[in-house]
């Protein structure tokens, strides 16, 4: 019940900023359901004085205050509908760009640990659920509350024998409701984890299609995402089933009121304590009472929802971001990088990625990293980026600790292009220029040449306009290479992180842009990984990685002469794929 109470508390304050409307929305509320009672109010003279006096007054007075009251109330409920929906909307708009904004700014290890597809779930299927609790149930609750307020006050006063009846059963309903909402929310949870698992099969399914043709999987994912479907199915009917026992117990609860209300009404009626005007007007606004208390008694189904989605929404934005206490302003840096004693192993791992591995590298060298997969080479750029965080020793740019530099500032110091380049879908021009968005074309165009992606984007058709498609769709992978290295070249940073930066890249393309790599490095630090000779055979130095350590370091012709641990790849194949010149 706390944690209801918390979440209901901490939901509601996401319309704080709004409480203006939000007093405009109650008192339009307020206003409708004081106008409820009007009805069975005007029931009582029409009965008796018009009815049964004849009176001529109540005749055209009666017909008069109920239109009139009509009128009114439903430019209160205009009002409340329009303003409620606003506030709501509002709301789920601010909360939905704060979920995507934390997950922007969350480390690494946490996106990394989330089950496939969970992320986008939260902001599809969970946060319209926490508006639909926003919106609809908001409106229901509050107007729907005030509306039993009113017409229990007016049976009170018409009768408060007979309400006592009715009373009894608030009780029973009420435990009735507890006990389904605890059902209800523990249900809702489970559909949105198996949400999330749908979500995540769908994005890897259609990702891999072309994986799933060649291998001819297609009946395998068909079963597997069938699989979770049906869970998914088995969830929600669960749900249902829950949500629609609930209502008809309800009704009969109240079946069993009215049938004693009535019993009790003509008992007093014959003992001339309860006039037929009274008794039908009594009888109006408990009927009344009924679809009030039904429309809660359903909407505790889209509350639960609603509170379930909240309480995912909330886990995350109450995930720690990525830490950044360092503050002031830097220079741009020289590129000096020295690595002390540095231990790393990944979350939930055993054995260290890095163990104590030491290595410095003076400003404008060009330094490769070599070994084979698992050494630790992209471990290395991993943490200059601080994607993550050493466990052990410290890594220093320029003599000052990565840990005590903004992360901001420290990121702009770094060019990266990643074995996996990633497009966004907009055009080519803005691709390049991601990140400085005012820059101006003529530099998109230098930028470009020197990573010979213009010989393809003049041949395109709208040139640098042209749109690439999601995840550069419309673009062979060597073009994708180019277009991301194009961009390292446009941020013109003092370090670049090469990390297989040419992989797709054919035997023509790739001594094209080495020739660019070689006068783009010029006063700048440049860390590379590459299994291509020929990516790495020029630069200052080669160091040879094994587990996480270095075992070899030194020149490529002075590592070959000592016939070690790099000559050992060279001769396995594992350190080139173009013969050696």
């Amino acid at each position: 019940m706390n944690e209801s109470i918390q979440l209901y508390r901490r939901l509601l304050g996401s319309v704080r900023p709004y409480s203006r409307v939000v007093l405009l929305s109650i008192l339009a509320m307020v206003a409708a359901a004081s106008l409820e009672p009007v009805l069975p109010s005007l029931l009582k003279p029409l009965v008796d004085e018009s009815l049964i006096k004849k009176s001529q007054t109540a005749q055209w007075q009666v017909p008069l205050f109920l239109m009139l009251a009509f009128l009114a109330k439903g430019v209160a409920e205009y009002a409340a509908n329009v303003s409620s929906q606003w506030i709501a909307n509002k709301a789920i708009n601010d909360l939905r760009q704060q979920v995507f904004r934390h997950q922007m700014h969350l480390p690494i290890p946490v996106h990394q640990a989330e089950a496939g597809g969970r992320m986008l779930s939260r902001i599809l299927y969970d946060i319209p659920q926490v508006g639909a609790a926003l919106s609809n149930a908001w409106i229901i609750v509050v107007r729907d509350s005030l509306i039993i307020v009113g017409l229990t006050g007016y049976l009170i006063y018409t009768a408060w024998e007979l309400t006592l009846v009715i009373v009894a059963i608030a009780p029973i309903v009420a435990w009735l409701i507890r006990v389904a909402s605890r059902k209800l929310r523990g249900s809702n949870r489970e559909m949105q984890e198996t949400a999330g698992h749908l979500t995540g099969t769908v994005e890897e399914t259609l990702g891999g299609v072309r994986e799933i043709k060649l291998f001819g999987t297609h009946d395998h994912e068909d079963a597997r995402f069938a699989d979770i479907s049906e869970k998914l199915r088995k969830q929600t009917m669960h749900t249902v089933r829950v949500s629609a026992i609930n209502v008809p117990l309800v009704q009969v609860l109240a079946a069993a009121a009215v049938a004693t209300v009535i019993w009790t009404a003509t008992s007093l009626s014959a003992q001339d304590k309860l006039s037929p005007g009274e008794f039908v007007s009594f009888v109006t606004a408990m009927s009344m009472l009924f679809e009030p208390i039904r429309r809660l008694t359903n909407i505790n189904a889209v509350i639960q929802r609603g509170l379930a989605g909240a309480q995912s929404i909330f886990e995350l934005l109450d995930t720690p971001a990525e830490v950044d206490t360092a503050t002031g302003s830097f220079p741009r840096a020289s590129g000096a990088l020295r690595f002390e004693h540095i231990s790393f192993r990944y979350p939930g791992q055993t054995e260290y990625a890095l163990r104590d591995f030491d290595l410095d590298i003076p400003p404008g060298q060009t330094i490769a990293l070599v070994g084979a997969s698992g050494s630790g080479k992209s471990t290395l750029v991993n943490l200059v980026a601080r994607f993550y965080d050493i466990d052990e020793g410290r890594i220093l740019l320029d003599g000052t600790p990565l840990s005590s530099l903004p992360l901001a500032h420290l990121r702009q110091q770094l060019g990266w292009v990643g074995q996996q380049v990633v497009l966004f879908d907009d055009s080519v021009a803005a691709n390049i220029a991601y990140g400085r968005p005012d820059v101006p074309e003529a530099e998109i165009i230098k930028a470009a040449r020197a990573a010979h992606a213009m010989e393809f984007i003049d041949k395109l058709p709208d040139g640098l306009a042209t749109r690439v498609g999601a995840n550069g769709s419309q673009l062979s992978g060597g073009q994708r290479q180019r277009i991301a290295i194009a961009r390292a070249f446009l941020r013109d940073a003092p370090i670049l992180l090469l990390d297989e930066a040419t992989s797709a890249l054919d035997n023509e393309s790739e001594r094209a842009v080495k020739d660019a790599l070689i006068e783009l490095r010029k006063n700048r630090t440049v860390i590379v990984i590459a299994h291509r000779l020929s990516t790495i055979r020029d630069a200052d130095r080669i160091v040879v990685m094994e587990r996480g350590r270095i075992v070899e370091s030194g020149t490529h012709d002075t590592l070959v002469a000592a016939g070690g641990a790099y000559a050992r790849l060279l001769a396995s194949g594992e350190a080139h794929d173009i013969p050696e010149a």
